[in-house]
């Protein structure tokens, strides 16, 4: 049985490499590299930021209030009870649909990583002292 949850695990994950965060195709030049000091949002921000985006047009009419079941976004109860997998289980759940939940939220113009993005805003806005990779 372990053996099978790490091989579910390293599928997720390798999955997941896919949707690589903060790459969105454009090469890399100083401004994206900025260190701490810079002013420009860094990678992480920038994909916050998409999922903010991303969930308020498309996530928040169920998400904000809990329609058809869906875990309210800052209610850690209704989300405590999800996989011990996180992110990546979220993710594909987000992707692929789950329960009463439709395929990137019935919206199929969404792109993978703007679902991701949606996934990762929620879980830091409900859980933000958990670390973030």
């Amino acid at each position: 049985m372990k053996r099978l949850q790490f091989l579910t695990l390293l599928a997720l994950s390798t999955c997941l490499l896919c949707i690589v965060p903060g790459y969105d195709g454009t090469a890399y030049s100083n401004e994206t590299r900025a260190g701490p000091d810079s002013t420009s949002p860094s990678w992480r921000e920038r994909y916050l930021r998409l999922g903010e985006d991303t969930y308020q047009d498309n996530c928040a009419q169920c998400h904000d209030g809990g329609d058809d079941d869906a875990p309210v976004i800052g209610d850690r109860d209704a989300w405590s009870d999800r996989s011990p997998l996180w992110s990546s289980v979220l993710i594909v759940h987000a992707q692929n649909g789950y329960l009463g939940m439709p395929a990137k939220g019935g919206c199929d113009a969404l792109s993978e990583r703007e679902v991701a993005a949606a996934g990762e805003y929620m879980l830091s806005e409900t859980f933000p002292e958990l670390p973030r990779d």
